[in-house]
């Protein structure tokens, strides 16, 4: 029987999501060639190569992305079998940010769940744009913050920027809308200075689209409103996109993807932040995609 030990699952997480070894090593506070030498015990252990290096650092092969999904559940459960039988609770703040359609996607359960789990932290959390949260984590104003950016974002003022997800931006508007093609485009869109606004507008300039604004403001839950209504189009990401309201296909120009990614200030190094980013990467990350086996 091959047992999956915690650490070598903890390594081969920290390097995938590092996008190599000394990111890594960093973050487990352990050398280059320790983590290295943990990885490939669990590739002995698995008979399997689970890393393949790219022109950017390393990446999960097949069976690599088959494995991420268990390891970061058996860490989740592990650390939190942990917490719950610990003589000291885990103490501390941490200022947490977050885009509003993260806070909108089940942030608020995820930080329940934690708090429940560790009663002896104090969560200050702000739901702000992107770009504010972007700046309030490079002034240590935040300890974290889960936000979407423009893909190869440097991270900045930031020691970490960890990438959680690629997503599509679509055009969406209602159900019943329909769009003339004869007539300026109207938007409802967040106010500036927004990634998705700025997208956007310079997709229809670009694609000599005309355009006029139907709604502008800084709610998201003012943007749904209007959408639903009928009162023009948006875009969104593909990943929390309401039922009610249709991706537009055809008829309008591409837009680029964005990241969702989560920033780490840094002047936060206590543990408590640490299980809080991890918790918010478990959270977040999406399933890895199901594979049909060969015959």
């Amino acid at each position: 029987m091959r047992d999956l030990e915690p650490e070598l699952l903890r390594a081969f997480v920290a390097v995938v999501e590092g996008g190599g070894f000394t990111h890594a090593g960093r973050r487990l506070h352990r050398s280059q060639s320790t983590v290295s030498q943990q990885i490939k015990r669990l590739e002995e252990r698995l008979e399997t190569p689970l890393l393949a290096r790219t022109t950017r650092g390393v990446a999960p092969t097949e069976r690599g992305e088959l494995l991420l999904g268990y390891a970061r559940r058996l860490l989740a459960l592990n650390d939190e079998a942990l917490a719950a039988l610990a003589e000291t609770r885990l103490q501390g703040s941490v200022r947490l940010g977050a885009a509003q359609e993260v806070a909108d996607g089940g942030l608020a359960e995820l930080l329940a769940h934690f708090t429940r789990l560790h009663p002896g932290v104090h969560l200050e959390v702000r739901v702000d744009a992107n770009l504010r949260l972007r700046e309030a984590v490079e002034r240590g104003e935040l300890e974290l913050a889960v936000l979407f950016q423009e893909p190869g974002t440097a991270a900045g003022g930031t020691t970490g920027c960890e990438v959680i997800e690629r997503m599509r931006r679509v055009w969406v508007t209602a159900a019943e809308r329909t769009i003339d093609a004869d007539r300026p485009l109207p938007l409802v869109l967040p106010i500036g200075p927004c990634l998705f606004r700025n997208a956007v507008l310079a997709a229809l300039d670009g694609a000599g689209r005309d355009w006029r604004i139907a709604l502008s403001t800084p709610s998201l839950a003012g943007i749904r409103a209007a959408l639903r209504a009928g009162l023009g189009v948006g875009v969104r990401t593909d990943r929390w996109l309401e039922p009610e309201l249709r991706v537009i296909e055809r008829g309008l120009p591409p837009l680029p993807d964005i990241e969702l990614a989560l920033l780490r200030s840094g002047d936060a190094g206590e543990q408590v932040v640490e299980r809080l980013r991890a918790a918010l990467h478990e959270a977040l990350a999406p399933p890895p995609p199901a594979r049909r086996l060969a015959s």
